[in-house]
């Protein structure tokens, strides 16, 4: 890589892309970033590229030759390697990313997610009995949204019982520590631990599930052939880990800012509940302004480039926003306004290109289950302090809310 003396000054910023007074701003960040030309973050370790208009991300979304997902490992990228050892399909590229993703596709299958949609409703009815028996007082995200990883994902996916679960949640509450690692820092030993833990259990499910299959997402992964090629056993612990261990929170997110939205949209969401089959359109728009992160996975550049009219040299980190594009006003006209009516297209919450979310169609039905079935409950259900403000954790770039303080009226 080029030095930083090579780099244009001008479009050097200093921001701390993880810190809570830039996760509260962040909306406002990503507004910034829809409508300015790819910039610098220094910072610690690595220089960073941030990309942010709508054309600019899905060239870096789709140009995987330029952009290759695949992070270096070792010392100095310790921030980059957000599920740890493990290599997950959205780090992967060419024949390789293309191989793993088809053996993946059956247990995305459309009879599959139909059976799913089936046990999440069911399980989001529960939650919402225990909300109704617990009431009036609810967090929508303590009691709704993070229960669609804990009972009804995981259970509905993985038919996992209490013990196995209470591993994997573990584990994804403390996952988002490996993005604040700075260089030549090590995990901290509770991460380890728990990161341990769950290896050892996702070993042992593979061998369950080899031995006495499942209808369920596991003996989908291990069943999985294709003109005789399947998983191997290392391919397939990663794919079980990245999903069951880390790319399942995507789902509570999303939750969060869709349910944040609609409660703060008092007329809009009233339109729902009065025609409830606007309220897959609705959540297009929810996910267009409020989905879960403003970074996803990071690419690295192959070779000296560039992306609107920023240079880029070979050896850079590149962090393509799935969120700012979304508040692009050349591709979304007055994008601050949220418009259940809006019916955006070509949303990139889900990334673009040869990566678009493997999850997304799951990732989409379990929301919409969940408001639905929470709108149609308690339709006057509302947000228990007026002036709430929002506070969110979670892995530098995402945007984890972490309560929505609600009221059965």
């Amino acid at each position: 890589m080029s030095s930083l003396a090579d780099l244009d000054r001008s479009k050097v910023i200093e921001i701390d892309l993880g810190n809570a007074e830039f996760k509260a701003n962040a909306h406002r960040h990503m507004a910034e970033w829809a409508r300015k030309p790819p910039f610098y973050v220094l910072g610690q370790g690595q220089p960073q590229v941030i990309v942010g208009r709508y054309a600019d991300v899905h060239k870096v979304f789709s140009d995987t030759e330029t952009f290759a997902s695949e992070m270096p490992r070792g010392p100095g990228w310790e921030q980059f390697n957000k599920i740890m050892d493990a290599q997950f399909v959205t780090q992967m590229d060419g024949a390789q990313h293309a191989r793993v993703r088809r053996l993946l596709m059956p247990a995305f299958s459309s009879r599959r997610i139909e059976q799913l949609k089936q046990s999440i409703a069911r399980m989001v009815d529960e939650m919402l009995d225990r909300i109704e028996a617990n009431g009036p007082e609810f967090d929508a995200m303590k009691d709704l949204g993070a229960h669609l990883v804990v009972d009804a994902l995981l259970t509905a996916m993985v038919n996992m019982d209490e013990r196995r679960k209470a591993v994997f949640v573990a584990f994804h509450d403390l996952i988002p520590g490996t993005t604040y690692v700075k260089p030549g820092e090590t995990w901290a030993p509770e991460l380890r631990q728990a990161f341990d833990r769950t290896m050892e259990e996702i070993k042992v499910i593979i061998e369950e599930r080899r031995t006495a299959p499942r209808e369920d997402f596991i003996s989908d992964l291990v069943n999985a052939r294709d003109a005789g090629d399947k998983l191997n056993d290392r391919e397939l612990f990663d794919q079980i880990f990245g999903v069951c261990g880390a790319s399942l929170s995507a789902t509570s997110r999303a939750a969060g800012g869709a349910l944040y939205l609609l409660y703060t949209h008092d007329d809009q969401r009233k339109q729902l509940i009065a025609d409830p089959s606007l309220i897959p359109d609705a959540l297009e728009e929810c996910l267009r302004l409020g989905s879960n992160g403003y970074f996803t996975f990071p690419r690295i550049a192959t070779k000296d480039t560039e992306v609107g009219g920023t240079r880029i040299f070979k050896g850079m980190v590149v962090r393509p926003s799935p969120l700012a594009p979304n508040y692009d006003p050349d591709v979304f006209p007055d994008p601050l306004r949220f418009d259940i009516h809006r019916k955006p297209k070509r949303i990139l919450s889900f990334g673009a290109g040869p990566h678009h979310c493997i999850g997304n169609i799951l990732g989409r039905m379990a929301i919409t289950v969940a408001i639905t079935r929470l709108l149609g409950r308690f339709p006057k259900a509302t947000i228990r302090e007026p002036d709430f403000t929002p506070v969110y954790g979670g892995a530098v770039g995402e945007l984890r809310l972490q309560s929505l303080p609600m009221r059965i009226q």
